[in-house]
Formats: C-alpha cells, structure tokens, sequence
C-alpha cells in the first residue's frame, strides 16, 4: 500500500510540475513575438543641426541593445513586469549607454507587425 501511495504521489508531482511548466510557457508569448530586430526613422523637419533620424531596438533573449542618431546608444536586460493584452510594462535594467541613462520602466504595445513605444511605430526588421 505504501509504494502504492508513493507511486500516486509521484505522478501527482510529475502533473503539477507539467501544469507549472505549461503556465509559465504560455506567459512568455509576449517576449517571444519581442524578440528580433525593431526600427522607427524620420526627417527632422526644419532642424538646421540634423535632418534624418532612426532608432533601433534588438531583443536576444533577455538582453536588449538601442543604437540611433543621433548618436544614442544603451545595452543591458529587460523583463516584462506587468502585461495587459497586447501592451507590456517593460522594465529596462541599463547596463551601458550613450549619452548616460539609468535603468526605467516603459510601456510598450506590441501589434500586429509593430512595436509601438510612445507614438513611435516600430517596424520589425
């Protein structure tokens, strides 16, 4: 009756662990339709200093780069911290950057074939 017992509590084990792993794949759709390379450029319009700028964004796992110009650089890890549908709270935990910037928060929409960051359309690459 014993190794009967142990038997049923060991599989009760192996199902709650697969539940577990099933749940916590399902929550990281987000981050996989994330991955990849991101772009947004423009004209400046009437700027005498610059006329064209770009910004873009690259998610490897949980690691992230932005470069730009004008000259932006930054680097470091990002995780989702809160999720509501198709927009993400990201929090972006800099590693590096160009001109100096700490680590913040930013809410992201992810649509379709785009990431929205402010009003900036992101195409992905």
């Amino acid at each position: 009756m014993q190794k009967i017992t142990s038997n049923v509590l060991f599989s009760v084990h192996i199902v709650l662990a697969l539940i577990f792993v099933s749940l916590l794949s399902c929550g990281n759709s987000n981050q996989s339709k994330l991955q990849g390379s991101w772009s947004v450029s423009g004209a400046a319009g009437d700027s005498t200093e610059f006329q064209a700028w770009y910004i873009d964004y690259s998610f490897e796992g949980r690691n992230y780069k932005k470069a730009g110009y004008p000259p932006i650089t930054e680097e470091g890890t990002f995780e989702i911290i809160s999720e509501n549908k198709d927009s993400l709270e990201l929090y972006f935990n800099v590693l590096s950057s160009s001109p100096e910037t700490k680590s913040y928060k930013q809410w992201v929409m992810l649509r379709d074939s785009s990431l929205f960051i402010g009003d900036l359309e992101f195409r992905k690459k």
